[in-house]
């Protein structure tokens, strides 16, 4: 998430500490912005209406023809020389590019598609109805049984040897192949989980009501203190040995351990952070954040 981080850092320099946000201009106008990934070598954005933008450094974006017309694209994923996107009623594409876009049948029929991963060997998708599904080459795809039952999975990671999908009513599962699912108990009660991430050894979700929950196994989760209070806490990611967290309002936190949350500035002016990403763009290690009213911003991390 884009916010920026003005005046919150000690003025000694900190391993790994983000710099301040710089809002930039991101080619979606006023349309929210769903989810923004470091992909191949570049950065994709996808959000409403059907919107996909690509850029090499996050700065200066393109907005390309995603074959979504209007459709709200809610995420996307890259392997096995493929981009994948996904969004509502079902709909799935891929490109060889990120530029050119081919619709192709997802298996979820007119369910919403929230989140794609690729594992290295396998692209996992997830969404509503409890509808999970794998494919190997981001085009033919097997709807998997996921333990949800109906209830909508909003995430999934995978951190080498486990995948872990979290959800609405505050449902985790875990699977050694994607196939086969089994429920844990998350330390979330009935709070939504929204997003999950992989670091120092550490599963790492957020979700409602404010909660971060970590686990060493996937199976056995503690909920951890952040500054952040009870506003939903949309999305995670990881990288340069940190995790950060945007959510409502303008939320952003930060953390070098998993265990201790730092709270940003995200300059989102209270407007939502619904996505953060970690890329490194020739070299330079970077996050991104961007949401509600087509806000996107970036982040240097300094060492």
């Amino acid at each position: 998430m884009l916010k920026s981080l003005h005046g919150i850092w000690s003025s000694r320099v900190r391993l790994n500490a983000p710099s301040a946000f710089t809002l930039q201009t991101s080619s979606f106008g006023t349309t929210e912005i769903s989810s923004v990934k470091f992909l191949n070598g570049q950065f994709i954005a996808v959000g409403n209406s059907g919107k996909l933008a690509t850029s090499p450094e996050a700065i200066f974006w393109t907005q390309q023809t995603s074959s979504f017309g209007t459709t709200t694209i809610w995420d996307v994923a890259y392997g096995a020389g493929v981009y994948v996107a996904v969004g509502a009623s079902g709909k799935l594409a891929t490109s060889p590019d990120g530029i050119n876009w081919t619709q192709r049948t997802s298996s979820f029929g007119t369910s919403i598609i929230l989140n794609v991963i690729y594992s290295g060997s396998l692209f996992v998708a997830v969404g509503a109805s409890g509808k999970l599904a794998t494919s190997s080459d981001g085009i033919s795809w097997t709807q998997r049984t996921s333990s949800f039952g109906t209830s909508i999975i909003y995430g999934v990671t995978y951190s080498g040897s486990l995948y872990v999908a979290v959800g609405a009513a505050g449902k985790l599962a875990t699977s050694l192949d994607a196939t086969t699912w089994t429920q844990r108990a998350s330390s979330f009660t009935t709070s939504i989980i929204y997003s999950i991430s992989y670091g120092l050894n550490y599963y790492v979700a957020c979700g409602g009501d404010g909660k971060i929950a970590t686990s060493l196994d996937g199976s056995i989760w503690t909920q951890r203190t952040q500054p952040a209070g009870p506003l939903t806490l949309r999305d995670i990611d990881f990288g340069s040995a940190t995790f950060f967290i945007g959510g409502a309002n303008g939320t952003a936190i930060y953390s070098t351990d998993a265990i201790s949350w730092t709270a940003a500035d995200s300059s989102f002016s209270g407007s939502n952070v619904n996505t953060i990403a970690y890329g490194f763009p020739t070299g330079i290690p970077k996050f991104v954040a961007a949401g509600q009213l087509g806000l996107l911003g970036t982040s240097l991390i300094t060492n």
